[in-house]
C-alpha cells in the first residue's frame, strides 16, 4: 500500500470527484484512477462509490480512519526532521550513578539556561550496560568511565576523576596485601568500572576479589563503608563533598588506578537527531568551561 495512494484516496473523498482531485493534485485523471483500482485491489474491496458526489465504502469509511492517522503522522515526523525546534522529544541519557550524582545536577543546569526548553530522560545503570543500551539504540547518549575512546562509538573525554580507596576511621584497614586480604569491598554490581578497579587494585597486591559485596546505590555503599562493613573505591569528589567526610579515612591509590576517565558516547553523528546533536555541543562546551583542556578535575 503506497502513502501516494492514502493521499489520493483522501483527495478523491475531499473533492467528491477522480477530476477536481486530479485537478488539485496536479495530475491527470487516469493517475487518480489507477492509485484507487491499485488499492481496491490490495484490500479486496471497493472503498468509494462511482457516483457524484463520490462517497467511502463501509470499506472506505475503516480506510479513512487508518488513511488520516498515517498521513498525519507522516507530516509530523517529516516536520520533526525537518524543524529547527524538536524540543517535544527528549533526549535518552544515561550515566553512572557517581556522575549523576556529582556533575549532571550542575550540567543540566546549564542546558536549561541554554535552551530552557530541553527535555532529558535519564537512566543510570553500570558502564557496560550503558555501553549495551547505546549500541543497542536503547538510549542516545550516555556517560560513561572507560580508559580509552569505545571502538566504533563516538566517544568525548568530559572529564577525569581522581579515585581513592575509603573506610571508616573505626576500621583497621591498611593499604597491604595482609590487610586487604581480610577485608571486604563494598561496590556495584558487574559491568562497573569502579568495581573493575577494586579487582585491579587487589590484583596489584596479589590478594583475590573474592569478598565484595554489591550494592545498589552510592547511599548504599557509603552506609556499608560507615558501618565498617567493608571499604570502597571511590570518586575524591564526592567524598570530600560528603556530609560523612569527618567519619572517614581516605587512602590514596597508585597511578594509573587513581584516575578515572569519563567519556560521553554516542552512535555516529552522522545518526544524531537535532536535539542529540544540540545536546553535545552543551555538553562540549560545558566541560570546556568547567574543566577546561585536560579535563581533569579539582576537589
Amino acid at each position: 500500500m503506497q502513502f501516494k495512494s492514502l493521499e489520493i484516496f483522501l483527495a478523491v473523498l475531499k473533492y467528491g470527484s477522480f477530476s477536481h482531485a486530479a485537478q488539485h493534485l496536479h495530475t491527470v485523471q487516469s493517475n487518480i484512477t489507477n492509485h484507487i483500482k491499485k488499492l481496491e485491489n490490495e484490500l479486496n474491496c471497493e472503498i468509494v462509490t462511482r457516483q457524484t458526489p463520490i462517497q467511502a465504502t463501509s470499506a472506505g469509511q475503516d480506510l479513512l480512519r487508518y488513511a488520516e492517522q498515517i498521513v498525519r503522522l507522516h507530516h509530523q515526523a517529516k516536520a520533526h526532521f525537518l524543524s529547527d525546534d524538536q524540543q517535544a522529544f527528549a533526549v535518552k541519557m544515561g550515566s553512572m550513578e557517581t556522575a549523576a550524582a556529582m556533575h549532571l545536577p550542575a550540567l543540566f543546569q546549564y542546558i536549561f539556561q541554554q535552551n530552557s526548553r530541553f527535555q532529558l530522560d535519564l537512566h543510570t545503570a553500570p558502564t557496560r550496560e550503558l555501553i549495551d543500551l547505546v549500541e543497542n539504540w536503547k538510549i542516545d547518549c550516555a556517560f560513561v568511565a572507560h580508559s580509552d575512546p569505545i571502538e566504533n562509538l563516538f566517544s568525548m573525554h568530559v572529564w577525569t576523576e581522581k579515585l581513592v580507596l575509603v573506610s571508616s576511621k573505626q576500621s583497621q584497614l591498611e593499604p597491604n596485601a595482609k590487610s586487604l586480604h581480610n577485608s571486604r569491598f563494598i561496590a556495584f554490581k558487574q559491568g562497573c568500572s569502579y568495581r573493575r578497579v577494586i579487582e585491579l587494585f587487589l590484583q596489584s597486591h596479589h590478594v583475590p576479589a573474592t569478598q565484595i559485596i554489591e550494592m545498589g546505590s552510592l547511599d548504599g555503599i557509603i552506609n556499608c563503608v560507615l558501618l565498617s562493613m567493608g571499604c570502597a573505591i571511590l570518586p575524591e569528589r564526592y567524598i570530600l563533598q560528603s556530609p560523612y567526610y569527618d567519619q572517614l579515612k581516605i587512602f590514596e591509590l597508585d597511578e594509573p588506578l587513581a584516575f578515572s576517565k569519563t567519556y560521553l558516547i554516542a552512535n555516529q553523528p552522522k545518526t544524531w537527531n537535532k536535539n542529540l546533536q544540540m545536546l553535545v555541543k552543551f555538553i562540549e562546551q560545558y566541560s570546556n568551561e568547567f574543566y577546561g583542556k585536560n579535563k581533569s578535575l579539582q576537589p
